[in-house]
This record gives structure tokens, C-alpha cells and sequence, in this order.
């Protein structure tokens, strides 16, 4: 028996060095994973371009409501109407150029959907202004109080204000481009 025993445990130690060892469990394996809990960060071109469209946007607006006095006298004449209207005609041309003129000025827009949103919104402006100083040319043009001289201007001053609707929102606009939106996001004009 004692020879049984000794072979039996010599068959084991055989058997046990035969076999090849185990891999160890998954988790001895594993690399560390470092991840990044930064938020992106935009492109400074962009941040740049975004903050000269909107300020262009936004500076209109603000003009817009800077300038409009709601204290203005009654006219007491039609050729005083004249004057008046002329007046808001020529303060619409000044801001929808000066608005189309920054936004012309922008460089070329880092993606090019800035590019398409920059031109319709010069587009807009560029016809309200043309529109507005038209008008403001012809009313100057009649003799005051012409009374006839006010309803072609007046109709242009209307169309002038829908010619700019839908350029109140720059940032509207981009929504699109997950880039102008990250630089809208820090881009001071676009704050307003």
C-alpha cells in the first residue's frame, strides 16, 4: 500500500506539472482607463466670428430700441408728417446699412453654414436699408405737404420692418453647427 501511495502521489505531481497553469482572473489584466470630465472647449476663430456676427445682430436691435422715442410730438401738419417720417425712414436706412456693413466686414466664417446665415442676414438688411432710403429720397423729394407723398413711404417703411424679421436671433440661426453653438456659448456679443 505504501507503494500504491507513493505512486499515486507521484502520478499527481506528475499530472500537476503537466497542465498549464491558469490564466490569471480578467481583472489582473485590466489597464487603467483615465477619463477626461473636461468640458469642449470652441475654437477661438470661431468665438471670434461668433462674437461679430452677434454683436452686428445685436447691435442693431439695440439701436433700434435706443432710438425709437416714443415722445415724439404730433404732427401738426402734413408737411410736418413729412418731416417725421422721413426722419424714421432715414434712422431705419442708417441702422439696417450699418448692421449689413459689419456683417459684410466679418472674415470668412470658420464652417461654411456661417457663411450662408451671415449672407441672408446682410441680405435682409441690405434690402431694408435700400428700401427705407428710397423711400426717405422720394418723400424728401415731394413738396411738403403733399399729402399723396406719405402712403408710398409709409408702405416702405413697412415692408422695410418685415424685410428684418427673423435677424433678431444670431444664434438661432446656427443651431445646426454644433461648432458656432460652442462658440456662441462664450462669444461675448452673443450674450445680449
Amino acid at each position: 500500500m505504501k507503494l500504491t501511495a507513493v505512486l499515486l502521489g507521484a502520478g499527481l505531481l506528475l499530472s500537476a506539472c503537466g497542465t498549464t497553469p491558469a490564466e490569471a482572473p480578467p481583472s489582473e489584466h485590466l489597464s487603467r482607463v483615465e477619463t477626461s470630465t473636461s468640458a469642449p472647449v470652441a475654437e477661438p476663430a470661431a468665438v471670434r466670428w461668433m462674437d461679430g456676427f452677434c454683436s452686428a445682430v445685436h447691435g442693431y436691435r439695440e439701436r433700434t430700441n435706443r432710438e425709437a422715442d416714443p415722445a415724439q410730438p404730433t404732427p401738426k401738419s402734413i408737411a410736418e408728417e413729412q418731416k417725421a417720417l422721413s426722419a424714421t425712414l432715414g434712422g431705419i436706412a442708417a441702422r439696417t446699412g450699418e448692421a449689413a456693413d459689419k456683417l459684410t466686414a466679418l472674415p470668412p466664417a470658420p464652417v461654411p453654414l456661417g457663411d450662408t446665415v451671415r449672407q441672408a442676414f446682410v441680405t435682409k438688411f441690405a434690402k431694408a436699408r435700400d428700401r427705407a432710403a428710397e423711400a426717405k429720397a422720394a418723400l424728401d423729394r415731394a413738396k411738403p405737404g403733399t399729402e399723396g407723398s406719405q402712403d408710398p413711404a409709409v408702405k416702405a417703411l413697412e415692408q422695410a420692418q418685415q424685410d428684418v424679421d427673423g435677424t433678431y436671433d444670431p444664434v438661432g440661426a446656427v443651431t445646426a453647427s454644433p461648432e458656432l453653438m460652442l462658440a456662441a456659448a462664450t462669444a461675448p456679443g452673443c450674450k445680449a
